[in-house]
């Protein structure tokens, strides 16, 4: 016969091994606050101390970080409403963006439609930079020319201006033709800090 007991289940051992378990894991606590040492607590008569010199005079309180004004803008046309395209049918258009009468960026958007459910372009890669360089804020000035084969004279056949504020908050900018048929967009450019 078999002279030894009988094997206990692996249950009965469960205890044991969360005493070991608890038991490293607070003589590991242990050695890691001994090893770092106490650096968030101050002594208690150091700390009292201060609260004495802060009663005996006052203490200014630390002075908080001015925002940091931003001074280059990534100036974006996000979509083009179109009220009249100038002509039959869709119209393609050339359009510059400037800011203080200098330039700032030219795209070209084919195929602008005022017809209903098909007036609303999302041009690509209709973007450029712009450096405050501190001021208040800048005039955008938006002039399209209608396309065709010859462009007589160069004079834009659309003109808008609106403002970009320090803050880079730009309103809608109407660009319409002087003559009521000649086109009418509404433009919504937006403006992210560039780093």
């Amino acid at each position: 016969m078999n002279d030894q007991p009988p094997k206990k289940p692996a249950l009965h051992q469960l205890p044991a091994i969360l005493t070991g378990a608890a038991a490293l894991i607070a003589s590991l606590t242990a050695v890691y606050v001994n090893v770092r040492g106490d650096r968030n607590a101050a002594p208690a008569p150091q700390v009292q101390s201060q609260a004495s010199q802060a009663a005996a005079k006052p203490v200014a309180a630390p002075a908080k970080e001015a925002p940091r004004a931003v001074d280059r803008w990534r100036v974006n046309v996000d979509r083009i409403s179109v009220q009249d395209d100038g002509s039959p049918g869709d119209t393609d258009w050339r359009f510059t963006i400037e800011a203080d009468d200098d330039a700032l960026f030219a795209f070209q958007q084919d195929g602008l439609d005022d017809t209903g459910g098909r007036n609303v372009a999302v041009p690509k890669d209709a973007g450029g930079v712009l450096r405050l360089d501190g001021r208040d804020g800048v005039r955008i000035t938006i002039q399209g020319w209608r396309g065709r084969l010859i462009n007589l004279g160069g004079k834009p056949d659309a003109v808008g201006e609106g403002r970009m504020t320090r803050n880079g908050a730009i309103g809608p900018i109407r660009v319409a033709a002087p003559e009521a048929s000649g086109g009418s967009f509404v433009f919504h450019l937006s403006a992210d800090p560039a780093e």
